[in-house]
């Protein structure tokens, strides 16, 4: 009974018109319910019930007179009426007033005044990743300032950021709509006066051209040194931007730095721990510090002398950064250690052992790097462009007794995979039908896989129905798996468009590693602290740069009797072959950057983790 009162009364007071007459009724019950309450008190004074209750009326409308004689009452009642209808129209206009200028601060239109703050211009899913590791990279500082800058509506954008990212403790974020193609627009932004811009490869705008955007914010940077970190979805332009605007635009392109990492990452899982601990801000990360007491010294002997960082390169003075130099170089005054430390204002501990001079000179090291290639049968599942890219750059790496299995659809791709035959690599292909779960089962319980990649058909699918058939296969495969008694653990992994996706990923056995955009919002946090790191990021993700690297205690030494290692004995085996030494794997748990006195007892399953 109750619902049906509830939907009635809703439908009538929906109706513009019947809202006077809501109020006509309201003020007469309100009169009832005084009186009766006057009467239970016994506070009524003679008369008829008719007038107790018009008297009760009229005090409630605050007209006087109640006593007066009919007409005069009727007479007030229409001056109370005037006098209301005049008073609401004054109070309505200045409301009217007000809420269109509360409105238009909403709108986000005003300029910025802010100065040394984060502007990100464009919107997707991966600005949340982005707020949350400049959090991390500000915590022992003053908190800092974000303004998001695209064309949303600004109080829809207000209204996703305090849904997406409730907890903006340590965080001031402000937004502002506008153009992000408008020179004019743009200049609202304080742009110039700020610390570090971003570019997203926004998804507001259809079609969206990243380059207009950068030379429209160009026009508004007089100053050089401001970053344009830029997130871009195609690298042909790359060369030219670069060349516009040297040293001051850093492009990201995020096919590139999943392929990369995920090539690097089917070699072994601890090579994408390493990649993460590099790129986010909850570990050791990569850092430009001072020579401080090691000028003279050369690289191999600061490798040893460092006791709490870990010596990975060389930055000079003309900012060309050199990873797993040359082991004689002569560090110089001016020159910076690019290094592995937990933070950029660690001080450097320098060893003051008798014993470095000594263990170096007795030591032959090789002229060439040496990194061992991997024996793995992987299954690639779905198919793309991206999946090219990573089969390219994981094929150089692996023996020639290793094989691929790929499997796909035909009629969501643009090409077949395609091995080089000069890698000799076992190359298995099938053509998926209508009938493909029966013949992704078939494909899995006849062979065994170490690793599984699983790639969205993104070549011919949209982003979001591309992940969904990811995840799905990704179930599918873990079906499969957790029915099959498999003696060697199998490692998936899978690559998603949209990095907020993951949650959809239950925590498991076989999913090592999920690649998505979450890649490049933290390589875009990493520079817009500190833009050069682009350099080092290019040498270790480009095709012909260097590799992280995992290899075993054994292919190093071959001396039984050693019980115990110092990591400086490690650092000196990674020297022998030519290799920069940055952690080790112990019982399957990787260590990075670690103490240089530490003692390591000697087990078959220490594996050596170095840039080579």
């Amino acid at each position: 009974m109750i619902a049906y009162i509830k939907y009635y009364f809703e439908n009538f007071i929906s109706r513009k018109s019947n809202f006077i007459y809501f109020l006509i009724l309201m003020g007469a019950v309100f009169a009832v319910i005084i009186l009766l309450i006057e009467m239970s008190f016994g506070l009524l004074e003679e008369g008829s019930l008719f007038n107790l209750w018009w008297n009760r009326l009229l005090q409630l409308l605050e007209i006087k007179n109640s006593e007066a004689s009919s007409v005069k009452q009727i007479v007030n009642l229409l001056y109370w009426v005037f006098s209301v209808a005049f008073s609401g129209t004054i109070i309505a206009f200045l409301a009217a007033k007000i809420s269109s200028f509360i409105n238009d601060l909403k709108k986000g239109l005003s300029s910025v005044i802010d100065t040394n703050h984060y502007v990100i211009i464009g919107w997707n899913s991966s600005i949340f990743k982005v707020f949350q590791e400049i959090k991390i990279a500000n915590e022992n500082q003053s908190k800092p300032t974000i303004l998001c800058f695209n064309g949303m509506d600004n109080i829809k954008m207000n209204t996703k950021i305090n849904f997406e990212y409730p907890n903006q403790k340590g965080l001031r974020i402000i937004t502002r709509s506008g153009d992000i193609y408008s020179p004019q627009d743009l200049a609202r932004t304080n742009i110039s006066k700020s610390k570090s811009v971003i570019i997203l490869d926004d998804t507001i705008l259809s079609n969206f051209n990243v380059e207009t955007t950068i030379l429209a914010s160009k026009i508004n940077l007089k100053n050089h040194t401001i970053p344009l970190i830029v997130q871009m979805e195609n690298d042909y332009n790359i060369p030219l931007l670069t060349e516009i605007m040297v040293n001051q635009v850093y492009p990201i392109h995020k096919n590139k730095i999943i392929s990369n990492v995920t090539s690097q990452s089917i070699r072994n899982k601890h090579i994408s721990a390493v990649v993460m601990d590099f790129l986010d801000y909850d570990g050791d990360e990569i850092y430009f510090l001072p020579v401080n007491g090691l000028q003279g010294k050369t690289f191999k002997q600061a490798m040893l002398m460092l006791s709490n960082v870990t010596l990975i390169g060389i930055k000079t003075q003309t900012d060309n950064v050199m990873l797993n130099p040359d082991k004689e170089y002569i560090i110089l005054e001016n020159d910076l250690l690019v290094a592995v430390a937990e933070d950029d204002d660690t001080t450097l501990q320098l060893s003051n052992s008798p014993n470095v001079n000594e263990m170096l000179n007795a030591l032959e090291v090789s002229r060439d790097s040496f990194t061992d290639k991997n024996k793995l049968s992987i299954f690639i599942l779905g198919w793309s462009k991206l999946g090219q890219q990573i089969t390219n750059k994981t094929v150089p790496f692996l023996s020639k007794d290793s094989e691929i299995h790929f499997a796909y659809r035909d009629n969501l791709i643009h090409a077949v995979p395609n091995i080089p035959t000069q890698y000799n690599i076992n190359v298995k292909s099938t053509v998926l039908t209508n009938d493909q779960n029966a013949e992704i089962q078939q494909i899995l319980t006849k062979q065994s896989f170490d690793v599984i990649l699983i790639v969205g058909y993104d070549d011919f699918l949209s982003q979001e129905v591309s992940d969904t058939n990811s995840l799905l296969f990704n179930s599918y495969v873990r079906s499969i798996l957790d029915k099959q008694k498999n003696d060697k653990p199998i490692r998936i992994i899978i690559q998603l468009n949209d990095g907020t996706k993951e949650e959809l990923i239950p925590k498991n056995k076989y999913n090592e590693l999920i690649v998505s955009d979450t890649l490049s919002s933290l390589m875009i946090s990493q520079l817009a602290e500190n833009p050069k790191l682009w350099l080092v990021f290019e040498e270790l993700f480009s095709v012909k740069g260097l590799k992280i690297n995992v290899s075993s205690i054994l292919n190093y030494s071959k001396n039984n009797k050693i019980t115990k290692l110092k990591v400086t004995d490690l650092i000196l085996l990674t020297l022998e072959k030519n290799q920069t030494f940055i952690g080790y794997v112990l019982h399957d748990k990787l260590y990075l950057n670690p103490p240089k006195s530490k003692e390591i007892l000697m087990d078959n399953s220490l594996e050596l983790v170095y840039i080579g």
